[in-house]
């Protein structure tokens, strides 16, 4: 049996900087929350099954014992019908032999019965008596040899539902087991959600201190997006960062590099406008300058914070990703973005532990 409850944590919120919801993590500790309670609802079933299982057994048992006492006695009654029906055809030997002949009916000397004369009616009738006790004992003995043969069959039954019911009380010693891991993950998974919730919020605010409103803290279920415009840190058409994006940019790198444990993806963003004119040599289409927006950030952070390059990636969505709408010159400012996306160590070991119980 396969204990397949699925447990499934989703922890979803958007947050802009200096608010990062509670709720949501609220929220996920009450997803844990029903995902316990389901488990325990499992384990009360299966316990119920075996606790009926046991009355079963019990009740099995004691129809064994019966049986196995009912099967004595009937070898028992057998062996003593062997028994009588010896001694009678002993004692019906014996009062052939006495048999003589008074009445000087019709008789004959027998070797058989020491020559002495022996009377053919009495013979016939102590012989007819016997043939009929026999009958009876041999229409016994079949009776006791279906009998036996039945209480065979049940007996083997019963063992086939001993075996099934020990099954059961093995399954759910493991069942106890693994839900007594399931319970530690799921504390341990508790702990960590408020430990990853305490640490965006100290994120967020060292962020919100140092940039106001000019850097945008969202948080999209296990990832943290820091985004910047693309104004603010490149001119337009290049990929260099300014004076004011380099200064942004070596205080961003200062936050993420106190970091404990963290994966980061650099993510270059454009609006729809074409590119053209000298421009096109350079940067052919707007994948190729997301791209190299993304590489200039990430090749900075490395620099600047000395963090390993493993834990970096780059990647040009060139206008495939908007948020807003391009018939805008507001929204297509929005769009040219940089997204620094943050996977914090602690949030990774989450959702592989929330997996690990799911499956």
């Amino acid at each position: 049996m396969k204990l397949v409850n699925t447990l499934l944590v989703v922890v979803a919120c958007t947050v802009v900087v200096g608010c990062v919801s509670q709720q949501s993590h609220e929220r996920a500790l009450q997803d844990y929350e029903k995902s316990q309670e389901s488990a325990t609802a499992e384990l009360e079933r299966l316990q119920q099954v075996v606790e009926e299982k046991q009355t079963e057994v019990i009740q099995l048992q004691e129809t064994k014992t019966a049986l196995e006492h009912t099967v004595e006695v009937q070898d028992q009654i057998k062996e003593e019908q062997l028994a009588a029906v010896q001694q009678e055809v002993e004692a019906l030997y014996t009062q052939i032999r006495k048999l003589g002949n008074p009445s000087g009916t019709a008789s004959l000397t027998d070797p058989l019965f020491g020559g002495e004369p022996v009377d053919f009616h009495d013979l016939a009738a102590a012989l007819t008596k016997v043939r009929s006790g026999l009958d009876g004992q041999i229409g016994q003995m079949s009776y006791l040899r279906e009998q036996n043969s039945l209480l065979g069959k049940d007996l083997s039954a019963l063992e086939a539902r001993l075996k099934e019911v020990e099954r059961l009380k093995h399954e759910l010693e493991l069942v106890r087991k693994a839900r007594e891991v399931q319970e530690a993950q799921l504390a341990k998974v508790k702990y960590e959600v408020l430990t990853v919730g305490e640490e965006i919020d100290r994120i967020t605010k060292a962020l919100e201190d140092k940039f106001g409103k000019s850097l945008v803290v969202t948080q999209h279920h296990d990832r943290l997006v820091l985004t910047m415009l693309g104004q603010v840190l490149f001119e337009s058409g290049e990929a260099d960062l300014t004076p004011l994006g380099l200064n942004i940019m070596k205080q961003v790198g200062q936050v993420l590099a106190t970091l404990p444990g963290k994966n980061i993806q650099v993510e270059g963003h454009t609006d729809n406008h074409r590119i053209y004119g000298q421009l096109q040599k350079q940067y052919p289409t707007n994948w190729e300058l997301s791209t190299a927006r993304a590489t200039t950030v990430l090749r900075y952070l490395i620099e600047q914070t000395g963090m390993d390059p493993k834990q970096f990636s780059a990647t040009g969505y060139a206008d495939k990703r908007p948020v807003m709408t391009n018939e805008t010159e507001e929204g297509r400012a929005q769009n040219r973005r940089v997204e620094i996306v943050l996977y914090p160590e602690r949030m990774i070991q989450d959702n592989e532990t929330v997996a690990t119980l799911a499956r």
